[in-house]
């Protein structure tokens, strides 16, 4: 019996077992070679396939907790070295937009760290979450300056975040803008619960433009494009 009267015999079992088991055979083999290629991260790059293996990733949320902890640990260091009761970061972010079509520029408190007994905020979640630059008169003041020295006393009587921060018995703050390519990203905050003079930032406002570059590239990257030295 020939090949051709074998399959003609039996052409129901060949076109509903032996093919598609074939198939799976193939898929197999196929997958197996891909996950070979994977895991020992072969580039397979020739004129009719082109495999790239994927980078390994962390899960995001280790990527997350892990960038946070050496944002704080900058902050911290930053506040420490000022002798401030609080630092801060602020990122600045779109809003939406109006209905003439202009963009909704906002702020939001993201990090902060307070000195030994003390807090930060009071009701920091809602007070300090999606505010408007526009109703937020030294936020507008640091974007415009780059670097501004907030005095709570020279604050308006009618401001509502002069009341903000009599509340939270802040008195003073500097207040240091990020910028990448002309375009506001965050805003590094010291506050002060006691009486700061603007002069006694004269010789020292490198070290905050150094550490606020470094945030800012922590933010982006997950990692700083220096080691962090203890100040």
């Amino acid at each position: 019996m020939s090949f051709w009267e074998f399959v003609n015999l039996h052409v129901w079992v060949v076109i509903f077992v032996a093919l598609p088991m074939i198939f799976v055979l193939l898929f197999l083999t196929l997958w197996g070679i891909v996950l070979l290629l994977k895991t020992n991260r072969v580039l397979v790059d020739t004129k009719w396939i082109q495999f790239k293996p994927e980078e390994n990733k962390k899960l995001p949320l280790l990527i997350h907790v892990m960038r946070d902890k050496l944002v704080f640990g900058q902050l911290n260091l930053l506040r420490d070295y000022f002798s401030a009761h609080v630092a801060c970061v602020i990122s600045l972010h779109n809003g939406g937009k109006f209905n003439n079509g202009l963009s909704v520029q906002k702020w939001t408190l993201t990090h902060d760290c307070a000195a030994d007994g003390h807090i930060t905020f009071y009701n920091k979640g809602l007070k300090f979450k999606d505010q408007l630059v526009s109703q937020s008169e030294w936020v507008e003041e640091v974007i415009t300056k780059d670097e501004f020295f907030l005095s709570i006393e020279n604050m308006a009587e009618s401001s509502a975040w002069r009341r903000e921060f009599v509340r939270n018995a802040i008195r003073h703050g500097f207040l240091k803008l990020v910028e990448t390519d002309e375009n506001p990203e965050i805003i590094i905050g010291l506050f002060f619960r006691h009486e700061k003079r603007e002069d006694e930032f004269t010789f020292n406002r490198h070290i905050i433009r150094e550490y606020s570059d470094r945030i800012s590239s922590i933010l982006k990257t997950g990692t700083g494009n220096q080691d962090s030295k203890e100040l």
